[in-house]
């Protein structure tokens, strides 16, 4: 076998090796998440604890929220991305909303993926705008550009 032989086999033996793991966690990746919608009220959970006589210790009431849906069930929020807005700005507590997620695998807990408003009835888009830098993030907090306020927006889904 010439050197260039060798050579050009080493390079694919190589490419081969540095591929393989990427073949190997393809076929183990995760199906897709399902999520379904859930129509209710965020409301922090020591208070509909309290209903049933429970109590979260004080210092873990401030990191326990949930979804009441119109049904009646009840849906402990993970707190994450999905849902940070609802720990971050109390004025969307206790307002009919449309949480697109999906339940954790035998449990009642609920990742948020999308967030919806309802006003008057009609749905709405939600989230926060800066005026200054034309910037939009999904949680209230100051603008990263900027640093200034930003202002909770909710516009109607166009059909």
């Amino acid at each position: 076998m010439s050197a260039t032989t060798a050579r050009r086999l080493g390079c694919l033996a190589a490419l081969a090796f540095c591929l393989s793991p990427l073949i190997f966690l393809r076929s183990y990746a995760a199906p897709p998440v399902k999520t379904q919608d859930f129509k209710g009220k965020v409301a922090p959970l020591a208070k509909l604890l309290e209903k049933t006589g429970a109590r979260l210790d004080a210092d873990a009431a401030p990191h326990w929220l949930a979804l009441v849906a119109d049904d009646g069930k009840v849906y402990p929020l993970v707190k994450d991305d999905g849902a940070r807005m609802f720990f971050k700005d109390e004025t969307l507590l206790h307002r009919p909303m449309l949480l697109t997620g999906r339940l954790l695998p035998d449990s009642q807990l609920l990742q948020v993926v999308q967030v919806h408003s309802y006003v008057k009835g009609e749905l709405h888009e939600i989230y926060y705008w800066c005026d200054i830098c034309s910037i939009r993030r999904n949680e209230k907090k100051l603008c990263d550009c900027c640093g200034g306020p930003m202002d909770l927006k909710e516009e109607p889904v166009k059909k």
